[in-house]
């Protein structure tokens, strides 16, 4: 079959949340009827990586395409400099559009190339991207620094939706895309679910403590992902070693994920202490875990801990909590805390208020009271399906 029209997709980074992004896209456009091919560009460190991805999604329509070896080298060498890196990123992509004679180019990280988008040569069709990160709404400006770095993003953001090269601009954060539509008459910014592949867990939640070791009659709080400073475990450990013995027996903190190294020195010397002071159950899973398993770890907790540090964007872990109708524990900051305020998804922490963990989760270990609506958790979770996701982008090309 011949296509008339090709559209590049580019994703120089094989890590974290990036294979899931393309790969929730590339399955969703080989099950949808489109009219045009995809040629996915990606470094060599991709194919090393996630063989699967390109074995499931290598068709017709679809062709993997790797940067040289050299070039690669020269994108690891940028990371630490952001411009030079947009630099080079937006270089690549107007070299293999200009080969491959693109129609149109999808970067599927935006955030860091808002620079190059006004600054470097335009690219031989038109451009979108995704916007992780933008800080119009929802996050405080106080300090000096943080009003130069609003206005900053504020005035290259509106200056790069002015840009004709740039077609669309998919954003996750729906508070922005409204304020941006609003404010700046401009319909070239959508709202894009945050992709999330929920697998159904169809074992007993009764086996799987078993299997973890979790204590009957626990409440049970979850903290997943990969484990780092930004997860806030320090403090949820701090807070948990003040519980008194009374109520520490009840509880379990269930810790799921791959440990960054400095971040596990730092629980170690945390657990000791807080050993010495209750008997909360503490249970690490350390391990890979597959996609079709994840879900099985919110089934099986009472709570989700996302306690991340002065967070910005959204999280799948918000996703996969009201998946499992299972209450979110999250600061009042940024996307997060207002999609958990105006979706009831769970329970708010003021981080200005010093001891408020402490004092709302004693308040919620001497109540049975349910929190959070299970009916706008279900929605959420629908909304970000990656079938949604994958609509968004493939239905604006």
């Amino acid at each position: 079959m011949s296509f008339q029209k090709t559209v590049l997709i580019f994703e120089p980074d094989a890590s974290g949340h990036h294979p899931g992004y393309l790969y929730h896209l590339l399955n969703h456009f080989l099950n949808g009827k489109y009219d045009f091919r995809l040629a996915v560009l990606v470094n060599p460190d991709f194919f090393e990586k996630h063989p699967a991805i390109i074995q499931k999604t290598t068709t017709e329509n679809i062709e993997w395409l790797s940067t040289s070896g050299t070039t690669y080298n020269d994108w690891k060498n940028s990371k630490s400099d952001v411009i030079k890196r947009a630099k080079l990123e937006w270089a690549i992509c107007a070299e293999y559009a200009k080969n491959l004679q693109a129609n149109h180019i999808v970067m599927m990280y935006f955030d860091h190339l808002q620079l190059a988008c006004l600054t470097e040569q335009k690219p031989p069709c038109p451009v979108s991207g995704i916007l992780f990160r933008p800080t119009l709404v929802n996050y405080p400006v106080n300090s000096i620094k943080e009003k130069i770095s609003f206005w900053r993003k504020y005035l290259l953001l509106k200056a790069i939706l002015h840009r004709k090269t740039l077609n669309t601009l998919f954003c996750l954060d729906p508070f922005a895309v409204d304020f941006i539509q609003q404010n700046w008459k401009t319909k070239k910014v959508k709202f894009l679910p945050d992709p999330v592949q929920v697998y159904p867990y169809t074992k007993s939640i009764g086996s799987l403590k078993q299997t973890l070791r979790i204590n009957e009659n626990k409440k049970v709080f979850l903290i997943f992902g990969h484990l780092d400073d930004r997860k806030g475990i320090s403090t949820v450990m701090d807070t948990f070693s003040k519980l008194s013995e009374d109520k520490a027996k009840d509880v379990c903190l269930l810790i799921v994920g791959p440990w960054d190294v400095q971040e596990k020195l730092l629980f170690e010397q945390k657990l000791a202490v807080l050993q010495q002071k209750n008997s909360v159950q503490v249970i690490t899973h350390n391990h890979f875990v597959a996609d079709e398993d994840i879900q099985s770890f919110f089934e099986v907790s009472d709570y989700i801990l996302a306690l991340y540090q002065k967070h910005i964007g959204m999280s799948a872990i918000m996703v996969r909590a009201a998946s499992a109708a299972k209450p979110l524990i999250t600061f009042n900051y940024g996307l997060m805390g207002k999609i958990t305020a105006e979706k009831q998804l769970g329970l708010l922490i003021d981080e200005t208020i010093q001891d408020d963990f402490q004092l709302k989760l004693e308040v919620l270990l001497n109540s049975n009271q349910p929190i959070g609506n299970q009916k706008s958790m279900k929605e959420f979770a629908e909304l970000n399906q990656a079938k949604n996701y994958a609509k968004v982008i493939l239905d604006s090309l």
